[in-house]
């Protein structure tokens, strides 16, 4: 999933991290793989990030 954080809005923002995380729990339980499960954690690590230069919190 291609997300651009720094275009979505603060709400989208939290909401994008949270299907994120829920998407991270799924990956190991359904063992998909560690390609996608490093992926998912890039991309929670970039999300978090935004939120943090925008000073939100979750």
């Amino acid at each position: 999933m291609d997300i651009d954080t720094a275009n979505l809005g603060d709400d989208e923002l939290i909401i994008a991290l949270s299907e994120q995380r829920a998407l991270l729990g799924e990956s190991i339980a359904n063992d998909y793989g560690c390609d996608t499960v490093g992926g998912v954690t890039r991309k929670i690590r970039e999300l978090e990030s935004e939120l943090d230069r925008r000073g939100l919190s979750t």
